[in-house]
């Protein structure tokens, strides 16, 4: 009977899966990489670095809009006072 050999997984090599499953599957593989695939992984790269660079982007953006949207429930709950306490 065929017993397959249990292979650990470290806790780099998930974190290397969850960053590009590609380059985990080609590294665990043993893949050396030729001219044309350097050139593919130079571009990948640039891809994530691009897509991270977005992200946070996107997140700073996001605390911005928390922060405007404060503002304004401030204004509106100044100007309703100042509003009410007119009449």
């Amino acid at each position: 009977m065929f017993r397959r050999q249990r292979e650990w997984i470290s806790a780099s090599e998930v974190a290397e899966y969850a960053y590009c499953p590609v380059a985990w599957y080609q590294g665990r593989m043993g893949a050396r990489p030729s001219g044309r695939m350097r050139r593919e992984l130079r571009a990948g790269r640039e891809m994530h670095r691009a897509a991270g660079a977005s992200l946070s982007r996107s997140r700073l953006l996001d605390r911005f809009s928390g922060v405007l949207r404060i503002a304004g429930v401030i204004l509106m709950l100044v100007s309703a006072v100042g509003w009410f306490a007119h009449e």
